[in-house]
């Protein structure tokens, strides 16, 4: 069963601007609610309650006594939804999430290059680039359905090579999670691109309270007492203030590939100031490829985020990827032959 957790950062009762959120006044006022409700604060005003135990339920209604006696109130907070152990044992494919390379990487030139100064001792990086012990750990395992593209360096100091991961095909499109209204969110993003960080045309997994569907917030157990702590405003909708929805990521079963790697959008897609056309990807692997990774010592379980594999979707989201048809790669074909010519100028090869 999922399990679910609020964080939550607690502000003065008539403050309606995030301004107010970082006053004197906000911080005395949390160390007063916190230590009431003997609540651990992990990074400066916030905290998290496990919704799934009595003491989390018991600490949201007396937060909403808070909020209704006009002492306190929920100015931000995020519902997250985590896949147990075991569910996510049984995932069949996982992102594997890794730290960003800052500046040490770029896509935006006309070859992908990257430079050593910021890199660490993590094989994989911004998603989308690997180590030399990455490439050579899956060229000799049978794992199938990747390519790599070796980087540019820059600068003149020595140091091992770097890859773009390029998968062959992708996971799809992704689903809309149940409780999301993609009519509501398409109405306030319209062509508006500043307003949204990921394509209209792929699942949303991540979306404010206002764009939840009414149905399913009037029936839902779980979601009544939290729309109770943070009722709508309509000064919520900045996403500063009110409730966020963090879900794990859907992806419908009838479009997986065969092989053991995968790519997703990440992002939008556009053409940068020069025209050239940006496409970034994250990358995914199978369970097979994941435990492998794990053995060969590259990356530890933690990495690895378990993603809902749908087989028959919810009859209320709608199938991106019967609509919209299979995501293109980082790379159309033309593109990655003009890019393979480079690469056998690279120093090495």
């Amino acid at each position: 069963m999922p399990r679910y957790e609020l964080e939550l950062r607690v502000d003065p009762p008539g403050g309606n601007e995030f301004g107010s959120a970082i006053s004197e006044e906000s911080q005395r006022l949390r160390e007063r609610v916190y230590r009431e409700l003997r609540l651990k604060v992990h990074s400066h005003a916030w905290v998290r309650i496990d919704l799934g135990s009595s003491k989390g339920q018991d600490v949201v209604q007396k937060l909403i006594g808070m909020h209704e006696a006009g002492h306190a109130k929920a100015g931000t907070g995020h519902l997250r939804e985590i896949l147990d152990d075991e569910e996510s044992a049984r995932s069949d494919w996982f992102y594997l999430f890794t730290r960003s390379g800052n500046d040490s990487f770029s896509l935006w030139d006309d070859y992908p290059s990257y430079k050593l100064s910021d890199l660490g001792p993590e094989h994989a990086y911004s998603d989308t680039f690997v180590s030399q012990q990455f490439v050579d750990a899956c060229e000799g395992s049978g794992l199938s359905g990747i390519s790599f593209l070796q980087c540019r360096k820059r600068g003149r100091k020595p140091g091992p090579a770097w890859f773009a991961a390029l998968p062959q095909q992708c996971l799809g499109r992704g689903l809309d999670h149940h409780w999301f209204d993609r009519r509501e969110w398409l109405r306030q993003v319209g062509d508006a691109r500043n307003k949204r960080s990921t394509s209209p045309e792929t699942g949303q997994s991540n979306f404010h309270q206002s764009c939840l569907r009414a149905d399913q917030a009037k029936k839902d157990a779980l979601l009544q007492p939290l729309l109770e702590l943070f009722p709508e405003s309509d000064q919520n909708d900045s996403g500063l203030l009110g409730l966020n929805f963090i879900t794990v990521p859907r992806y419908w079963a009838g479009v997986f590939p065969e092989g053991d790697f995968a790519h997703v959008m990440h992002g939008e897609d556009g053409r940068n100031r020069e025209g050239k056309m940006m496409r970034f990807r994250k990358l995914v692997v199978s369970r097979r490829a994941r435990q492998f990774l794990i053995d060969a010592g590259l990356f530890s379980e933690k990495v690895f985020l378990g993603l809902r594999s749908i087989a028959s979707p919810d009859a209320g989201p709608e199938n991106l990827d019967q609509i919209h048809g299979p995501v293109v790669p980082m790379y159309l074909p033309d593109e990655l032959d003009n890019l393979r010519a480079m690469e056998k100028t690279l120093p090495g090869n």
